[in-house]
């Protein structure tokens, strides 16, 4: 990752990914139901963004409102979604909320060269990427972000 965050100051562009999506897409019927509510097979409004983040679509925290008014247009207003509102939604809008590997790149080059979670060589320091994590956005907690990393072996020390 450092010799691409090189390759990239240096005015190249990174070769691994370019357009291809950055988060792998699963099927909304893979995921729905482990959300929905057993009894009534119905996903509570709050959870819509969460079922789509789980099919990896990447949803910013600004997008969230828009996208559960346009689901709760259909079932009602506050009422829960049913699997084919949210399929129908899928069909029609997932290409939007699609983003490159580019976009994901250039984000962590952002992050780096404004030294919030590394340094400007492109190394990420893992104190820096907890504190992140547990601040901004779908909050992770410190204890589940040290959690997530233990299983992981590879990881030695406090720089990836």
């Amino acid at each position: 990752m450092a010799a691409a965050a090189q390759e990239k100051s240096k005015g190249g562009e990174a070769k691994k990914g370019g357009k291809e999506p950055f988060a792998q897409q699963s099927e909304l019927k893979d995921v729905f139901y482990l959300f929905a509510d057993r009894k009534t097979k119905l996903l509570p409004l709050n959870d819509v963004t969460y079922v789509l983040r789980a099919c990896g679509l990447v949803i910013y925290g600004e997008e969230e409102a828009e996208i559960k008014a346009q689901v709760e247009k259909i079932d009602g207003l506050g009422k829960p979604v049913s699997f084919q509102t949210l399929q129908d939604w899928m069909v029609e809008n997932q290409s939007t909320y699609t983003r490159p590997f580019d976009d994901a790149y250039g984000a962590f080059w952002s992050l780096c060269k404004e030294e919030l979670i590394g340094d400007k060589s492109g190394a990420i320091k893992l104190p820096y990427l907890r504190h992140l994590v547990s601040e901004v956005g779908d909050k992770i907690k410190p204890e589940t972000f040290d959690k997530i990393l233990k299983g992981d072996d590879s990881i030695k020390g406090d720089t990836i």
